[in-house]
Formats: C-alpha cells, sequence, structure tokens
C-alpha cells in the first residue's frame, strides 16, 4: 500500500510540473449531481448523508432525480414528511492535498463554475479550505510530504460506458474536451479504461459521448436588406430625393401652363365671334333654336326673290 501511494504521489508531482489536469493523474471524477438526503425519522438524530449520481446536465439534477436513483433519499410527499432531499449539480472538480496528506493521495471536492474559464486552481482554494492557494508559504519543496498540491479539471464531456462483461451495466466518467466535436467516443476510449474502442472485437459493449460544457455561440448569417427605393417613409417625416421632387415640379408647372393656354385660347376665340358648335349624326347644328342657320330672303325688283342661308359664323 506504501508503494501504490507514493507511484500515486510521484504520478501527481510530475502531473504538477508539467501543468496536466487531475484527470489524467487518475482523478477524474464519475459523478455530475449530489444528492444530501436523509430519511424523516433520521434527519435529527444522524443528519443528512451524501450520495453522488450521473446525470449529465444541469437541468436533470434535482430532487426527484436523487429520489428516482438513489434509495436513500425519500421521494416528496406527506408520508415523508420532515424528509431532506437536496440536489446540487457540479462541473468542476478539485482535486487536492496539503502538506503531510499528499502522500495519501488526492482528496477531491467539486463545485459548480458554469463555464471553464472560472474553474481554476484559484477558484478551488477560494471555495474549499482543504486546497491550498497560491503563495511562497505553499511552494513546492524537495521533500515530497512536505509539497501542496492542487488540479481544476472543468469536465464537460460525459461517458457513458460498459464492456461485454459489464454490460448493461454502465460507468460513468467525465473528462474536459474543451469543445463538442472533441467530446466523441474515441476520446471516451483513450481516456477511459471502461470504455471499448471501437471495432468488431467489442460487439455488444457500449460507448457514449455526451457533451455537457456551455453551449457554442452560433454564428446567423447577416439579414439582407432591402434596397432603398425612390421614397423613404419614416415615422416622423416623409422624404423624396432630389430627382423625383425636380420630375414633380415639371410636371405640375406643364399642367398649370396648358390649363391657362386653353383659358387664353378659348376667350380669345370668344372675342373673335368664334363659338363651339355641336352637330348632330346627319351635320346639323344642336342646340336652341336661335342657335339653329337661319334663312333671309331679299326680294329683286322684279318680283322675284332670291336667298342663302346665313351661317352662325358669318358675319353680318
Amino acid at each position: 500500500m506504501a508503494r501504490i501511494s507514493l507511484l500515486a504521489l510521484l504520478a501527481a508531482l510530475l502531473a504538477l510540473s508539467h501543468g496536466v489536469t487531475a484527470a489524467e493523474v487518475g482523478s477524474a471524477t464519475d459523478y455530475d449531481c449530489t444528492c444530501e438526503c436523509c430519511a424523516p425519522d433520521k434527519c435529527a438524530t444522524e443528519g443528512t448523508k451524501t450520495y453522488t449520481i450521473a446525470v449529465g446536465s444541469r437541468d436533470k439534477c434535482t430532487d426527484e432525480a436523487c429520489s428516482a436513483q438513489v434509495s436513500q433519499c425519500p421521494d416528496k410527499g406527506s408520508h415523508n414528511s420532515g424528509a431532506t432531499v437536496t440536489a446540487t449539480y457540479h462541473d468542476c472538480t478539485c482535486s487536492c492535498c496539503k502538506s503531510g496528506t499528499c502522500q495519501n493521495g488526492l482528496k477531491q471536492y467539486t463545485f459548480d463554475a458554469g463555464s471553464p474559464d472560472k474553474c481554476t486552481q484559484k477558484a478551488c482554494a477560494s471555495s474549499f479550505s482543504q486546497c491550498p492557494d497560491e503563495g511562497s508559504h505553499n511552494a513546492a519543496s524537495s521533500d515530497p510530504a512536505a509539497n501542496n498540491m492542487v488540479f481544476a479539471t472543468y469536465q464537460d464531456c460525459m461517458c457513458s460506458c460498459c464492456k461485454e462483461n459489464k454490460c448493461p451495466e454502465l460507468t460513468y466518467s467525465y473528462f474536459d474536451a474543451g469543445s463538442k466535436d472533441k467530446c466523441t467516443p474515441k476520446a471516451c476510449a483513450s481516456q477511459f479504461y471502461s470504455c471499448p474502442d471501437a471495432g468488431a472485437h467489442n460487439d455488444g459493449t457500449i460507448n457514449v459521448a455526451l457533451y455537457t460544457g456551455p453551449k457554442e455561440a452560433t454564428t446567423l448569417a447577416p439579414t439582407p436588406t432591402a434596397q432603398p427605393t425612390g421614397v423613404t417613409v419614416t415615422k416622423e417625416t416623409t422624404q423624396m430625393p432630389t430627382y423625383g421632387a425636380a420630375l414633380l415640379g415639371i410636371f405640375l408647372i406643364g399642367l398649370v401652363g396648358t390649363v391657362c393656354g386653353m383659358f387664353v385660347y378659348r376667350r380669345v376665340q370668344r372675342e373673335r365671334g368664334f363659338r363651339w358648335v355641336q352637330f348632330d349624326d346627319e351635320g346639323r347644328m344642336m342646340g336652341d333654336q336661335s342657335s339653329k342657320p337661319t334663312t333671309t330672303v331679299e326680294m329683286n325688283g322684279n318680283g322675284g326673290s332670291h336667298g342663302h342661308v346665313v351661317s352662325p359664323f358669318d358675319k353680318v
């Protein structure tokens, strides 16, 4: 046992010197939801006990999930009045040990960071007294037993696996993939012994990778803007381009000029004695009797007569 602890300590020291995560030194976590529970008749005397389950997302870590998966967590109801069930989700695992205790291995503590940039060694030290903070008083020592260690591992990939002799009982393991495209069954197989690799020799086994990290921002295609038209209408004003106003002005001037010209033309015609006359289909002038053509008969000296039709357009 002492040899194993020493090997684990040396591996942890090597990992610390190379900046790797706790998952790479065998300290990966296998749960993401902590259940604090006690039965109605034991809460006062024994207090709550801690149980862990794997759910795969923040919204699935609920009191109901704890009651469904842990027999020691009573469900809701009047028959369990006074019982306690509290579910807490986490996505950051702190693996720590203080001077004089590292030979016994790293201890794990978890909290909900919400994003990779908030799952840091400094955050672990501020959240848990068992995790040493930065400073010269916690600097590495030549004596392995005197070293302080703290690892922060953000878990954004959940591996649900079982090998042929273990299925269908699944083993859950988490690691920091960094992005959704890197959370794959192949990555799970390379991270954990319990996850089989692909191939016919592993038929009947299970290896499922589920990305549980923050949703990556989706880049939306720019919305095409409407081409500007001749008239721009806004809530306050209506604006018309210069060329449109010029054309409208020319049209109005021409219309007024035409109307005035017709008025002047009619007046001149009237002053000269011209009248507008309407004729019927047979060419006869229509209107009142006074406008009809009259026949004037003139008598000559021989008692004869001759006449001609006087047109309303003839000057008398």
